[in-house]
């Protein structure tokens, strides 16, 4: 169906144009016939309007689909580059082969009709003879009691002619073909002396059907009638047109066309111009056309008798030349469209490829058979394709791992202390910023009751995921210490409590409660990391525990960074009293301090 205004504005007039056909064949078989005339220029007209715009479709749709394809692309390309110059070749042969054969032709006609003028002039060489030998010659020929008895010419009329009244273009040896009134003669004129007396001896005889059927008897059908009037305007003789006879001139025709002598021999019809002479005004004329039609067989004959003995050879290699070019030609197209085919077939290909690929089908892979250029682009789009795959798994691959990585940054950051409880001598900050998603940076805040604080500052080894895992298992260890510190605390205060001690004594004595020893923290810590990890992993890590009532620091540096304790007097101490990292080494002892 139509897709566009001008395709439907096209069928539209089609649909038209056939009711108008259909309501004039109506009419006609209802003998309506002039109401069917009246109907007829819309018809036409009609007609036309849809043939253009019918064409245009064509040709467009032709260009946008058929030509789409890059096969039929490069076969029009090929047929426009090596179809059309061989067909123009073959054109151009045909036609010249078609000329030069009807010249043949028609000089075999015209060759027939001088033949018979020369007889004729022979014989009027002959009466001639007689005339100026024989007495009373002339005198019978004049009158007409004397006939002249030439073989193959009965109907032959004698005219003699005084050399006063003979017109002045009628010249000794004249001989032409003679339009006379309606009729064709052939005419011949030679001078003859007879006691110091010239006269003009003119010989003729009528072209009719049965004299041309002379000349066509080895030829086929030749038709000799008027074409109309071809006469130079700038002669001297000046000749009416009343005064010409071309134009009523009947046409001849005879002869019979000779049959086929094999299976492939078609007659062809020749066309020729003719001159002939007018008997009144002598003047040449060419507007008498000859129609000559002849076989191939009788030209081929024709020819083999007026060349040599080698024309059959000739021929025959003519004709074992043309199978020979026919068949390299048939060769060459099919070599070209194979060449065709292998370049459309990788075209084809690449685009079926690409389909795939904007799919999102990157595992289709293409079948290459062949070795060249283009082959090699197809194995090129393969490499591409698998490269691209690869390329989309490692991205999922690096999403899914970076998935995993924010999601470890979100526990990771959960890990750290969020809501710092600050004591009334003592204000708490802390932040992390990690290189990357997650990191090895640790720092914590242990909280023992009102005015007690552990701080803890530790960094790991490596970076990234490893690091985060041993940074969260020293996060777990450090808070089970202080769980088992706290559980110790409550303890004490029930076995208080049992003493049935005033209420003071035990907040006194929860408040006073010994807090974990630092090194033995860090001891247990490096016995449980050695043991549980890698034995290149370690972690630096600062552990202190601040007692707001006495104001001090309890505290053990493993191998960490020295926290700076800054004094009112600006004097700066480094708190470095501890042992070397965690984790490395199994048997360490770790030093403690209070400050």
């Amino acid at each position: 169906m139509p897709s566009t205004r001008l395709g439907w504005f096209t069928l539209y007039m089609g649909g038209i144009e056939l009711l108008l056909v259909l309501l004039e064949f109506l009419l006609l078989r209802l003998r309506a016939a002039g109401a069917a005339a009246t109907l007829d220029p819309w018809v036409r007209f009609l007609a036309f309007v849809f043939f253009i715009f019918f064409t245009f479709l064509t040709l467009r749709w032709f260009r946008n689909y058929v030509m789409w394809w890059m096969r039929n692309r490069l076969i029009v390309t090929y047929l426009f580059v090596g179809g059309v110059p061989v067909f123009l070749v073959l054109a151009m042969a045909a036609l010249s082969a078609y000329f030069l054969l009807g010249q043949f032709a028609t000089f075999l006609a015209v060759s027939g009709v001088q033949s018979q003028l020369q007889h004729l002039q022979t014989e009027n060489a002959a009466i001639v003879e007689q005339i100026e030998t024989q007495a009373g010659a002339a005198e019978g020929y004049a009158s007409g009691t004397l006939k002249y008895d030439a073989p193959g010419y009965p109907d032959l009329k004698v005219t003699i002619i005084d050399d006063p009244h003979r017109p002045p273009w009628l010249v000794d040896g004249f001989h032409s073909l003679i339009s006379d009134g309606n009729n064709f003669y052939l005419r011949v004129a030679n001078t003859a002396t007879r006691g110091g007396k010239k006269m003009a001896v003119i010989a003729g005889v009528p072209l009719d059907e049965r004299f041309l059927e002379k000349v066509a008897a080895d030829l086929g059908p030749i038709t000799l009638g008027p074409m109309g009037r071809n006469q130079d305007e700038s002669e001297t003789i000046h000749i009416d047109v009343s005064q010409s006879n071309m134009g009523r001139m009947h046409t001849l025709a005879a002869g019979q066309l000779p049959p086929a002598k094999y299976a492939w021999d078609p007659a062809y019809v020749y066309l020729g111009l003719v001159q002939a002479v007018d008997w009144k005004s002598g003047k040449s004329e060419s507007s008498i056309l000859l129609t000559v039609q002849i076989r191939l067989s009788t030209l081929s004959s024709r020819l083999s008798v007026s060349a040599n003995r080698y024309s059959e050879i000739v021929r025959n290699g003519l004709v074992g030349l043309a199978i020979t070019f026919a068949v390299i030609v048939l060769i060459a197209l099919i070599i070209g469209f194979r060449l065709t085919r292998t370049i459309t077939y990788s075209v084809a290909n690449l685009y079926q490829a690409t389909q795939h690929i904007n799919r999102g089908d990157f595992s289709h892979r293409i079948r290459v058979k062949q070795r060249d250029q283009l082959g090699e682009l197809q194995v090129a789009f393969n490499s591409m394709t698998e490269s691209v795959e690869q390329l989309i798994a490692q991205q999922k691959e690096k999403e899914r791992l970076q998935s995993e990585l924010e999601i470890a940054q979100e526990v990771q950051a959960q890990l750290f202390p969020t809501a710092l409880s600050s004591t009334e001598t003592l204000e708490l900050f802390g932040i992390c910023r990690p290189a990357r998603i997650v990191s090895g940076d640790y720092y914590d805040f242990l909280s023992y009751g009102q005015e007690q604080i552990g701080v803890a500052v530790g960094d790991i080894s490596g970076k990234g995921i490893s690091a985060a895992l041993l940074m969260a298992s020293i996060h777990s260890a450090v808070r089970a210490y202080e769980h088992e510190q706290l559980v110790a605390v409550k303890t004490r205060a029930e076995r208080l409590a049992e003493a049935d001690l005033p209420a003071g004594s035990v907040a006194l004595a929860i408040r006073h409660a010994p807090a974990q020893s630092p090194s033995q923290v860090l001891w247990l810590l490096n016995r449980h990391l050695h043991k549980t990890t890698q034995p290149e992993k370690y972690a630096t890590l600062f552990l202190g525990f601040y007692d707001g009532i006495s104001r001090t620091m309890t505290y053990s540096n493993a191998g960490h960074l020295p926290p700076l304790i800054l004094g009112a007097d600006g004097s700066i101490r480094r708190l470095e009293v501890g042992g070397t990292v965690v984790g490395l080494f199994d048997a360490v002892e770790y030093d403690e301090t209070t400050v």
